[in-house]
């Protein structure tokens, strides 16, 4: 007579990475590809936005440089 413990006999394999499918490295490419050209709009948008206020700045210092003083005071 054998016991019954009422466990269940579990099959011991090697569990491996299931091979890459095509089309998943299709879209992790694709993922990457977004993100670096996300990564590139914002850096192309801070160079920008410096260009920005170093141009207002030195519009600001020609403003004041070439401003009229009032003769009067």
């Amino acid at each position: 007579m054998g016991l019954c413990t009422g466990h269940r006999s579990i099959s011991v394999g090697v569990y491996s990475r299931a091979p890459e499918v095509p089309y998943v490295k299709e879209r992790r490419g694709r993922a990457v590809k977004k993100l670096l050209l996300v990564a590139l709009a914002a850096i192309g948008g801070l160079l920008v936005y410096r260009q920005i206020q170093a141009d207002r700045a030195e519009q600001d210092l020609w403003t004041e440089a070439t401003d009229s003083v009032p003769t009067g005071s």
